[in-house]
């Protein structure tokens, strides 16, 4: 099974090499980006087996829709918040979309291990390459995409410090939940619903990312003047 493990794993990796070499301006460095992923992927591990311990079962709609967000993205938020937030290399907006999604990939890259290799085991080899491609394209930068909201957010609250900036982080992290909850339940109900959304969702942050690289460039090439 090491093989379809391996698998699994290499789409996470893949996502996070795009979104890294996305920031060109300033990147973070290797070692902490690969840490925080390493952190993502441990928690998820951590909430998986302390949820085969639940004396009870949810419906498939409440679970997948309601409470696997909540959980999944606050899960994801600490992985950021308690090892890499006061870092003294976090210090500018883009880098809380860099940890977030290295958090929320790593996150990813464990729930995607164990969904092929139960369809693997349960259907054969085809059914779990149906679901490592779909996954692979769908759910895993699914994860990353949620988790930049409010990863953007915290990046702004670590150089401003405000009560504003620290409700923007509130609403940033409910936000990941509602978009990570409509997009359960969207493929869930419609495969290609769901993708609609993601690509929707992915155009949009590239555009918000894009503007916001734009906007620090300015300030960065004048420090590097000095």
């Amino acid at each position: 099974m090491l093989i379809p493990m391996f698998a699994s794993i290499l789409p996470a990796l893949l996502w996070m090499i795009l979104f890294y070499r996305s920031d060109r301006y300033a990147p973070e460095p290797r070692k902490l980006v690969a840490r925080t992923f390493l952190v993502g992927a441990i928690v998820a591990a951590a909430m998986v087996f302390s949820l085969k311990e639940l004396p009870f079962k949810l419906a498939l709609i409440y679970s997948s829709v309601l409470i696997a967000p909540v959980s999944e993205e606050t899960a994801k938020f600490l992985c950021v918040r308690w090892t890499v937030y006061d870092n003294p290399e976090f210090n500018e907006p883009i880098d809380g979309m860099v940890y977030a999604t290295a958090a929320a990939l790593g996150f990813a890259s464990v729930e995607n291990v164990l969904y092929v290799l139960n369809v693997w085991v349960a259907g054969g080899k085809e059914a779990g390459v149906m679901v490592l491609a779909g996954r692979s394209v769908l759910s895993v930068p699914a994860h990353a995409l949620f988790s930049s909201l409010w990863g953007l957010a915290l990046g702004w609250h670590r150089r401003l410090g405000t009560r504003k900036s620290g409700l923007m982080v509130v609403l940033g992290l409910l936000g990941g939940m509602l978009l990570h909850g409509l997009f359960n339940l969207l493929t869930g109900s419609n495969i290609l619903g769901g993708f609609v959304f993601l690509v929707f969702l992915a155009l949009s942050w590239r555009m918000v990312f894009v503007l916001i690289r734009r906007s620090l460039i300015p300030a960065g090439a004048a420090g590097k003047g000095t």
